[in-house]
Order: structure tokens, then C-alpha cells, then sequence
């Protein structure tokens, strides 16, 4: 399909329009695909049997068959996923809802919320042509409610600007949002939050932007009506290491050069989880205000209590392929975070070690709530 552009030209247009309810950027999609008697299971589980949390950043559902075939064959079958990079109505990933496919195929309940509107454009590649939407989702055989975008006060791209290189190479509308949702688990409510931070940017960027997860964690906590038992999943982006120190686009700050040696992840575990917070609301991220960010965030990223049960260096879930030269492994790191508070993991475990179902591992851990 084409269109004439004003100067007399054709230009290629997006050959399937978008259906009418296509959700916007900020907005929800909730289904739920549980039967009644899945319903009356979740209901009536013992409370000594753990909650199985998956985390998995699926690349867009590129191989959705081999993601929906490897989910079904995990035993037990998780009971709570976090999902990344949902696509809905884009050509890359042959115009699928890759999540309500997901949560049809595991039966689950279904919130997604949608972060970009992917503009089809002949400037994009074809495996990044959009014409749909994109976002991350949370699915639980358990009920979900109080569905909530965390709305990020920084953002290092503006997706709006036309301008931007960027945003020319991959046209979009919208902005980056974590979902969270309260779970009706069989050991009491979980707040369950589903994280993509900003990759086009330096670490202390990614931590500004998580700096506003943890702030609502203590903002719901404190209100003492709310689950005290959290998990922050996602894609944190982590990635500032390895190859990616060279690029302009993945390591834009002053920690390229001064983190030299470290893994992005271990920056985080040290400075960001390491710092606990205390009573004293005064107290701060000493290390972040050191760096150049403000107060109120270096203030609002105090560890209230979140813990990852896996190494930050040792225990890599990205290793992209095409990054690999003569036994070398240049761009590698850990992403990926399973990030629990007032929860035991009795159990964890990651996945697609193979990296031939998504370009991210996918984590898994079996917790109770203390």
C-alpha cells in the first residue's frame, strides 16, 4: 500500500491497519482466560505450597510458538510471570497479540499495559517494523487487582522528538511505564511489578528511573492497607559493560570510563541494593548524590528490602550471538532481575540457556511469604 507524499511521490503505508481497539500508550488490556475450576485450584491451594515467579523478557515474541511451547513445559507451571516487550499488531512479529497468545495458551489472567505506539515506517528494518503497539504485561493464575502505570520522571529519550536519531530510525509514540498489580496469592497479597527500563542511555539514567519503582513500593507499603510481600521483575537494562562501554547509545554518562571492570550489575548490587534504607526519611543514596543526581532521587532509591537471589556478574542472562568472535563473548550481562522483598526463595532456577527462544533468559523462583 502506498499514499502520495506532497511532493508528488509514493510512499509506502502500513499494509494492515490497526484494529479499532488498539490501546494507547498508558492505557490497560485485562482478560482472563482461567476456567472456573483453574479459579476454584488457585482459591483453595495450601498455603504451605510456594508462589513460582518467572521473569522473562520474550524479544518481541520473534518465536512465539517455541516461547508458548517452553512455558507449558515447565513443571511446576509457574503461578505468577512478568512479561517484557509484549508486541500487539506489529509486522515484525507477524501482526500476533504475543501476550494474550501467551496467556490464552497457559490459561492464565492477563493485564498488559502499553507503553509505545510503534509507528510502521519504510525507514524501519524488518525485524523492528511495527505498526501496532508495545508493553509489558503481568499473567497469574491468581486474581489480579489494582492495576497501576508507575510513571517514570525521567526519561533520557524523548520518543516524541522527531528529531532524535533514534526516533527516526524507530519511529514511536509514547513513553516507558512499569506495571504494577496486587496478586491474590494462597500466602496473602503480592505486589507484583513488571520493569523495562531505558536501554539508550548510561546506568545512572536506568537508576533514576528505577529510583521512581522503589518510591511507590514505599509509598504503597506506607499506607499500611497494602502488601507489605513485593517483587520487582523486569528488564533493568543493565548492561553497561562488556561492548556495550564503546557505544554512544548504550553507555551515554561519566560511569563508561569510572566503572571500568565492573559489570553494570554489580554497580547495582553493591551501591543500589546495598544501600539499605532507615527511618531517618532524610536518609540518602550517598554514592548516587555523589554522581550528579538530585536529592529527592538519591533519597527515594534506598533499598527498603529487595533482594536478587542470583550473582550479578556470574550468572549473565543475555550473551548475544552475534557478539561472539573466536571463542570471545563481548556483550554479555545481567539484565534481568527477580527483585523480591519480605519473601523467602526457596528455590531458582533460569532458562533458554540456548538463547533460541528470546535473546534473554527467563528466571524462576519458588518463594513463600515470610
Amino acid at each position: 500500500l502506498t499514499t502520495m507524499s506532497s511532493a508528488g511521490a509514493r510512499v509506502p503505508t502500513c499494509p494492515r491497519p490497526p484494529p479499532d481497539d488498539l490501546p494507547l500508550p498508558g492505557s490497560f488490556v485485562v482478560h482472563d482466560f482461567r476456567s472456573e475450576q483453574a479459579k476454584a485450584e488457585a482459591q483453595s491451594r495450601s498455603a504451605d505450597q510456594p508462589v513460582r515467579l518467572l521473569q522473562w523478557n520474550i524479544e518481541r515474541g520473534y518465536k512465539l510458538k517455541e516461547i508458548i511451547q517452553e512455558l507449558q513445559s515447565l513443571q511446576p507451571a509457574p503461578d505468577i510471570l512478568a512479561l517484557q516487550e509484549i508486541d500487539i499488531h506489529c509486522e515484525r512479529s507477524e501482526w500476533q497479540d504475543t501476550g494474550v497468545a501467551i496467556a490464552k495458551a497457559l490459561g492464565m489472567k492477563y493485564v498488559f499495559l502499553c507503553e509505545f505506539e510503534e509507528l510502521w515506517s519504510p525507514v524501519r528494518d524488518p525485524d523492528a517494523q511495527g505498526g501496532g503497539v508495545h508493553g509489558n504485561a503481568i499473567l497469574s493464575r491468581f486474581d489480579l487487582t489494582g492495576h497501576t502505570a508507575v510513571e517514570h520522571l525521567h526519561h533520557p529519550i524523548n520518543w516524541e522528538a522527531p528529531e532524535h536519531p533514534l526516533c527516526k530510525k524507530e519511529p514511536r509514540h509514547g513513553r516507558r511505564l512499569t506495571l504494577a498489580t496486587t496478586a491474590a496469592t494462597n500466602h496473602g497479597p503480592l505486589l507484583v511489578y513488571s520493569a523495562h527500563l531505558e536501554v539508550f542511555c548510561g546506568m545512572l539514567a536506568r537508576m533514576r528511573q528505577f529510583a521512581d519503582i522503589i518510591a511507590h513500593s514505599k509509598a504503597v507499603e506506607a499506607t499500611g492497607q497494602a502488601p507489605c510481600h513485593q517483587v520487582i521483575m523486569g528488564d533493568l537494562n543493565t548492561q553497561a559493560n562488556s561492548l556495550a562501554r564503546l557505544s554512544p547509545n548504550y553507555c551515554t554518562d561519566q560511569m563508561r570510563w569510572l566503572t571500568l571492570g565492573w559489570f553494570e550489575a554489580e554497580i547495582w548490587h553493591k551501591y543500589i541494593f546495598g544501600c539499605k534504607a532507615e527511618s531517618d526519611p532524610a536518609h540518602c543514596n550517598q554514592w548516587v548524590l555523589s554522581r550528579g543526581i538530585d536529592q529527592a532521587t538519591a533519597t527515594a532509591i534506598t533499598n527498603p528490602g529487595f533482594s536478587d537471589p542470583w550473582h550479578p556478574r556470574a550468572d549473565t542472562t543475555i550473551d548475544l550471538i552475534k557478539y561472539r568472535w573466536f571463542g570471545l563473548r563481548l556483550m554479555t550481562g545481567k539484565l534481568d532481575w527477580l527483585l523480591t522483598k519480605g519473601c523467602e526463595v526457596v528455590y531458582k532456577v533460569m532458562g533458554n540457556d540456548d538463547y533460541d527462544k528470546s535473546d534473554h533468559k527467563y528466571l524462576i523462583a519458588d518463594v513463600t511469604l515470610q
